[in-house]
């Protein structure tokens, strides 16, 4: 685990870890080394990977986010005016660009597909980072979920458990986050935030 220091560090966006490419603390290796990753999640059978890398749009996020389903957990909810709305079942893996290692677990997410086009027209998403009850994978998922593991054991991340990030941060800080009030972070918000 971190210690205070380190905790203090990854809040100040200083890039933390003494195994490539976290050691190097060149952004832009860190990010090639999280999309060799992506490529090979990508390659796990029936497993699709849509990836989050542009800070979300906005801000800055310390992190980025992968959402991992079974192409059989795709299903369709109502369809209508040339839209079908589709439910996703499946798991999101937050991966620190200032330190390696990640977090991960479920998530159902919503989409509207043009039956014309095939394109995303509209979709919604849940997080890991407000709450930390969404930090687990049901039976359900344990085989995707082992699947994944394995790749980001491969690429040197070690995955922090609920129980590591639900501990209440032992000193005072600002932590440019949406998802925590002031005074009131968790050592996942040191971790994981995403100033909008």
């Amino acid at each position: 685990m971190f210690s205070d220091n380190q905790l203090r560090d990854l809040i100040a966006g200083k890039i933390i870890g003494d195994i490539f490419p976290y050691v190097t603390k060149d952004e832009k290796e860190i990010k090639e080394h999280i999309r060799r990753l992506y490529y090979r999640i990508k390659r796990i059978h029936h497993v699709e990977c849509e990836a989050e890398w542009d800070h979300f749009g906005r801000g800055y996020a310390s992190f980025v986010e992968f959402f991992c389903y079974s192409k059989d957990e795709v299903k369709t909810i109502h369809e209508s005016n040339g839209v079908r709305e589709e439910e996703v079942k499946g798991i999101i893996i937050d991966i620190s660009t200032l330190a390696p290692v990640a977090i991960m677990g479920e998530d159902v997410r919503y989409r509207n597909i043009s039956t014309e086009t095939n394109e995303r027209v509209g979709w919604s998403c849940g997080t890991l980072l407000d709450g930390l009850n969404s930090l687990s994978v049901n039976e359900e998922y344990q085989s995707v979920g082992a699947q994944l593991k394995q790749a980001l054991i491969e690429y040197d991340y070690e995955i922090l458990h609920a129980r590591e990030m639900k501990r209440f941060l032992l000193f005072q800080a600002k932590i440019p986050t949406i998802y925590r009030n002031r005074g009131n972070y968790f050592v996942m918000d040191a971790i994981f935030y995403w100033e909008d």
